[in-house]
């Protein structure tokens, strides 16, 4: 019991030290990490990023956005009244976003201690995920009639990467994207003093 106090004890500290001695990494340099390769029938936005300082906090992230439309049918009512399937274009986005969670204390520490999972329903499924053979993270995928898929991973205790789907449900997209980033020379990074 005495062993376990001295933990805690000493996790308090590292928490309240930690902060500050590290700095966080600038977003243009968080940017350099964000996928640049391109998707089939997708467009690639402007990479976006900012870095902030407020009482003694700050927060770094880098982002960038795919845009492109898929078909679906629909049902639609016509001048009289009737009922009938037709084909419509469907906005969709991928967003990809990196944050510098330094100066969050532990908020990695749950993805460390994951054990494997995998949870469904009728309308998608969570499950635990292993990216690059490397990193433990979460993919969900929600499917009906309100499409979007998801993974999140941290990398280095450090950073927090976030993939989004809105309006699909194909995650191999999100997985084909984690894996053009450059995962391990973004956990060897660090702020520049």
């Amino acid at each position: 019991m005495k062993t376990l106090g001295s933990i805690l004890t000493l996790l308090v500290i590292v928490a309240l030290i930690a902060p500050a001695q590290q700095k966080v990494v600038h977003f243009k340099k968080l940017q350099e990490f964000l996928p640049t390769i391109s998707l089939p029938g997708w467009e690639r936005g402007k990479p976006r990023g900012s870095t902030q300082s407020a009482m003694g906090i700050s927060t770094s992230e880098a982002s960038i956005v795919y845009t492109g439309t898929r078909k679906e049918k629909q049902e639609v009512e016509d001048e009289d009244g009737k009922k009938k399937m037709e084909e419509v274009e469907v906005s969709t986005e991928i967003s990809v976003k990196i944050s510098d969670i330094s100066l969050v204390p532990f908020a990695a520490m749950a993805f460390a201690f994951q054990q494997e999972f995998e949870n469904e329903t009728e309308d998608g499924y969570e499950k635990s995920v292993t990216i690059k053979k490397t990193f433990k993270g979460v993919e969900k995928v929600q499917k009906g009639d309100y499409k979007s898929c998801e993974l999140n991973f941290p990398v280095a205790n450090r950073f927090m990467v976030e993939i989004r789907g809105s309006n699909i449900d194909d995650v191999q997209l999100l997985h084909k994207l984690a894996e053009s980033m450059d995962l391990a020379k973004l956990e060897k990074t660090t702020a520049e003093k």
